[in-house]
């Protein structure tokens, strides 16, 4: 089984259960989650929402891509089309859930793992957390709501994790408020029996708080401002300018590798980042979908997964491979509409 079910005392607990391959999502599970989820809105037994992963090594990895680069070969476009609006309608209705969900994240949580694991009401984290959005790296965007994550951060620094796919550690995510909690891994049983025991959402902060232990952010807020002071402009000119001007250790981290991701991915991010600001959650799923049907259709995509998880080369060869040739039509292109091939909320 891919997702584990099982219900104890007041929880209903999904387990993510592909540890060989870092609990990645495919089609088949986002349909799981979204059928007990569904059943658990209607079971007036069941008070909270528990989400895990199984194995030592990851929450979840983010999606299982290898099968939309399969899907280029043929004249198929049902996984490339379907996947991306089940999972969005996943991220919406995890985030507007009535119920208490809580997730426990260890060790890897990427991509569509954030989808599920941010959007939930209480985010516990164990001190072995890598956290990242690194899809500008797949010829990709930080898409599963990370545009309404990201653009609600301070000092432009989703802009800055958007961009660069930065790995994060627990600590990071607890002072950015990205999780509320961090609890030591070998609690996380003990946690979890208690909790299913709760009835509200009170009662399940009471019992966390127990359990919490102390973080340190290296990178934050100390490099709070520095970050502002690049990633605050919305030319993607700018930016590299300024990175290529500092000398700081951090700065040269950044442009390395934005330097070796995608420039039409940067370049729409950027934007879906600062336009995501503005827009109410739904709209920014809305606004995401578009971006993924056209990033399907394009090249970059299918290169960054075959350099990355397929051939391993990691040479990327980007089309256009020059930020400057990546021009204002292009990035608009990213956002039109699909008329009624729009992603829609009942």
């Amino acid at each position: 089984m891919s997702v584990d079910y099982t219900e104890l005392g007041n929880a209903a607990i999904i387990t993510l259960n592909r540890p060989k391959f870092l609990n990645t999502l495919t089609y088949e599970m986002i349909e799981k989650i979204e059928r007990y989820l569904k059943n658990i809105n209607k079971n007036k037994n069941i008070k909270l929402v528990i989400f895990k992963g199984e194995g030592e090594k990851a929450f979840c990895a983010g999606g299982d891509v290898k099968g939309f680069y399969e899907e280029k070969f043929s004249n198929i476009n049902k996984l490339r089309k379907e996947f991306f609006y089940k999972e969005y309608k996943i991220n919406y209705l995890i985030k507007k859930y009535k119920k208490p969900i809580i997730s426990f994240i260890n060790g890897i949580c990427m991509g569509g793992g954030v989808g599920i694991a941010l959007h939930s009401k209480i985010v516990i984290v164990s001190e072995k957390v890598v956290f990242a959005m690194p899809e500008t790296a797949l010829g990709l965007f930080p898409d599963v709501g990370a545009g309404n994550i990201l653009s609600k951060l301070d000092d432009n620094i989703g802009i800055y994790l958007g961009l660069t796919g930065k790995r994060l550690c627990s600590a990071d995510l607890i002072q950015l408020g990205l999780a509320k909690y961090c609890v030591n891994i070998n609690n996380f049983n003990i946690l979890q029996n208690l909790l299913v025991n709760a009835t509200n959402i009170r009662s399940i902060n009471k019992i966390i708080n127990k359990y919490t232990i102390e973080t340190n952010s290296i990178l934050f807020p100390s490099l709070n401002k520095e970050i502002y002071k690049v990633f605050k402009h919305n030319k993607l000119e700018k930016i590299i300018s300024l990175l290529q001007n500092s000398n700081k250790k951090w700065a040269q981290e950044a442009l390395s590798t934005i330097q070796n991701n995608s420039p039409t991915s940067l370049k729409i991010t950027l934007k879906q980042i600062r336009l995501a600001k503005h827009k109410s959650f739904k709209d920014d799923l809305i606004m995401e979908y578009r971006m993924s049907q056209a990033c399907m259709a394009g090249g970059d995509f299918y290169e960054g997964v075959r350099s990355i998880l397929i051939d391993k080369d990691h040479k990327p060869k980007w089309k256009p491979n020059k930020i400057e040739d990546v021009d204002s039509k292009l990035v608009m292109a990213h956002f039109k509409p699909l008329g009624n091939d729009d992603l829609k909320f009942k």
